[in-house]
């Protein structure tokens, strides 16, 4: 049978695992309990991103571990898009009014820097197959009125 559930989260910023981390209720409690999942990330990626990930412990994921994965991972998206892409994404003056433009590279990253986004929830899953997914609920932070 298929097993499924929600983690809700504080909005954590993927760009500050440390802080968010500490800021965690219960961060040692296990939340995932399978040692091998897939994270599948999907926002704001033009092609989404399946990737093999392993957790510290055989037990499965803790609340703290599951944040700093999911972290890391946006991390090294965002690394591999800036190393990737011929379109590079405009300068940061330019962002703050326009947004960030879509690149070109492995993932085509489009409207959000990793500093904008926010953590909210995961959902995950286990496959009548034995595999577990795990989703990631990310959106942007809301962003301050600028000045007219």
């Amino acid at each position: 049978p298929e097993l499924s559930a929600r983690i809700p989260f504080p909005a954590i910023r993927l760009d500050d695992p440390g802080t968010a981390i500490a800021q965690l209720d219960r961060r040692d409690e296990i939340v995932i309990p399978h040692e091998f999942a897939t994270l599948i990330l999907t926002f704001p990626l033009t092609k989404p991103i399946s990737l093999a990930v392993t957790a510290p412990i055989a037990a499965g994921f803790t609340r703290a571990e599951l944040v700093r994965t999911i972290c890391e991972q946006y991390e090294n998206v965002y690394d591999i898009e800036e190393a990737t892409a011929n379109t590079k994404p405009l300068p940061p003056d330019e962002r703050a009014r326009l947004g960030r433009n879509r690149t070109d590279g492995l993932y085509g990253i489009w409207g959000h820097d990793l500093p904008e986004l926010v953590l909210t929830a995961v959902h995950w899953s286990r496959k009548p197959d034995a595999r577990v997914h795990i989703e990631p609920h990310v959106e942007p932070r809301p962003k301050p009125e600028l000045p007219a």
